[in-house]
């Protein structure tokens, strides 16, 4: 009887639709991983869209600034021309009856005219008198000059004083020269000098401007390095000066190539910064010996004071600084395409050279780096840098020391999820254990996670045999809903043991595989750690090089014309 029941039953249905349970249980842990799986990389997906979007707006704002700057510099050359345009034409006019005077093809009485007429555009201006009273010079009516002359040293007697020292030196007329020489350097004062006085000392030393010029100058400069040495800071002041100009040399690339260090290395910014800063002294290096090298002439000299000359006749005057340092930050904004902040950190360092008026050691600054608004030859640079080289060199070695300083004496990195570190790469081995063995712990902890139940199939067994029981016992309906609930039971949860197993014999070999991996990652980056030592340490050598070229510099080989310039110079400059 219980055998037809179970026959009527058709329990061969029953195990088709276990089938299809089972499979479709399957389905389920298949995509659960599925979107295990789309989760993760929606997460990768967000991450880069942010990446991006950050990239984006970065040059978004480059843009945006390289545009204002644009604009902005069209704005200031227009006012520059609208508030300054008449000083242009009293500079044309006065450049061009210099010229006309050397050529003599101009009569007397047309340049007489201009220069009265200019004279009644610009009151006020300089240049103006000056021009008048060169007019009448050169037309021998030494009362109009007189008086013109008068009026521009009243005006600007600095300015005059150069502009006819000049003028009087190209005509040959060298004690007319050295009167006009000592007017000028009388007036200076060693905290607030014009631009162009270290051209004027520079004259001075190779003896252009008069054989007698040595006194005044051997006196001024003695006397200007030692009031501003008096001054509270002034060397610590001069060393963080002269520190950070040199740090601009740095260079903005690397030849070398430490990919495994850029990927994993928590360190890496400041390590590429530090070699960049060790290769700064190669840079250095080549800046100084390209101006050394270049051939010292009297001529170079003469045709820088002929430049000031001319700069004093054709370039911007103090009136014009504020726009001209406005349009000198907005045409580096442009130079550097948008990146305001570099070109603010340029504008820091040569600020200096378009205030109106700087001290003694701020000028040779400026002369040595060729800065700014600085009128400066190579000849001037070789005699700046001269008289600077303790300072140089004292902030040059801070600048070193720092850079040394700012490299991690640990190397620190991380492999997936391990974080090590190393000083020279000798600790590989011992790296590489502590990461297996990351490894393996971490594989433990998500093997726990995945274990098989055997509780399910046991109850889902016993569950079909209690069922099978009351089939005996003629219990069909009772006996039939044990037996397929226990077969459910029994057999969905060793389809999900089976995938349990499965995935456990995945994650093993995923985390071999990211054991031998992490083990070459580790050690490459062991290998890039002991190339960058090396390669740090060679560049970082060449620093020697340059502190030894700055102590062979003699300063008297760039006086020619001081006899006591040595005594003089060392004082001043290792103050």
């Amino acid at each position: 009887m219980v055998q037809e029941a179970i026959s009527s039953a058709d329990l061969r249905t029953i195990e088709r639709n276990l089938d299809v349970l089972a499979q479709r249980i399957g389905n389920v842990d298949v995509q659960v991983n599925q979107v295990d799986n789309n989760v993760t990389s929606v997460q990768q997906e967000v991450a880069d869209l942010q990446n991006e979007f950050r990239q984006f707006v970065q040059q978004q704002t480059l843009n945006n600034n390289l545009s204002i700057a644009e604009t902005r510099i069209v704005k200031i050359r227009q006012e520059i021309e609208k508030n300054f345009g008449h000083y242009d034409e009293i500079r044309r006019t006065t450049l061009g009856i210099l010229q006309a005077n050397d050529l003599a093809i101009v009569r007397k009485e047309t340049i007489a005219s201009a220069s009265e007429s200019m004279m009644l555009s610009a009151p006020g201006y300089w240049l103006a008198p000056c021009l008048v009273a060169l007019s009448a010079w050169i037309n021998d009516d030494a009362e109009l000059a007189n008086r013109a002359l008068d009026e521009a040293l009243v005006r600007d007697g600095e300015k005059t004083a150069l502009l006819f020292a000049l003028i009087c030196r190209r005509a040959n007329r060298k004690q007319a020269s050295l009167q006009w020489t000592a007017y000028y350097l009388q007036s200076q004062n060693e905290t607030a000098l014009d631009r162009n006085a270290i051209v004027i000392i520079d004259a001075f030393a190779n003896g252009l401007l008069g054989v007698d010029s040595e006194g005044i100058v051997s006196k001024t400069l003695e006397t200007w390095l030692q009031h501003l040495s008096n001054r509270p800071n002034f060397t610590q002041q001069q060393e963080k000066q002269w520190g950070q100009a040199l740090a601009l040399y740095r260079p903005n690339t690397l030849n070398s190539d430490y990919p495994m260090l850029k990927a994993y290395s928590t360190d890496w910014s400041t390590l590429e910064d530090t070699l960049k800063g060790a290769y700064l002294h190669r840079r250095i290096l080549s800046y100084f010996e390209n101006i050394f090298n270049q051939p010292v002439s009297t001529d170079s000299v003469k045709q820088q004071l002929d430049q000031v000359l001319l700069s004093l006749v054709s370039k911007f005057d103090n009136e014009e600084l504020k726009l001209k340092k406005q349009e000198k930050l907005n045409q580096l904004i442009i130079d550097f395409d948008g990146d305001k902040k570099r070109a603010q950190q340029n504008m820091i360092v040569e600020k200096n050279a378009y205030d109106e008026k700087r001290d003694f050691s701020q000028l040779l600054t400026d002369a040595a780096l060729m800065n700014g608004a600085s009128e400066g030859s190579i000849s001037t640079q070789k005699f700046a840098i001269a008289l600077s080289k303790d300072w140089i060199k004292d902030g040059y070695q801070d600048l070193v020391a720092s850079n040394r300083a700012a490299v991690p004496d640990q190397i620190s990195f991380e492999v997936e999820g391990y974080q090590g570190s190393s000083e020279n790469g000798d600790n590989e081995l011992a790296s590489i254990e502590q990461f297996q063995t990351n490894v393996e712990n971490n594989k433990e902890e998500r093997l726990k996670e995945l274990v098989e139940h055997k509780v399910g199939i046991y109850g889902g067994i016993a569950l079909a045999v209690l069922g099978i029981m009351f089939l005996f016992a003629g219990d069909i309906f009772t006996g039939l809903l044990s037996f397929i609930a226990g077969a459910v039971w029994a057999y969905g949860t060793n389809s999900k043991n089976s995938s349990i197993r499965q995935r456990r014999k995945d994650l093993v070999a995923q985390y071999d595989k990211t054991k031998q991996d992490g083990t070459n990652i580790i050690r490459q980056i062991m290998a890039e750690i002991v190339d960058y030592r090396d390669e740090f340490e060679l560049v970082d050598a060449e620093s020697t090089k340059v502190v030894t070229f700055l102590d062979e510099l003699t300063p008297n080989q760039y006086i020619r014309s001081l006899k006591e310039t040595s005594r003089h110079i060392n004082v001043g400059s290792a103050s």
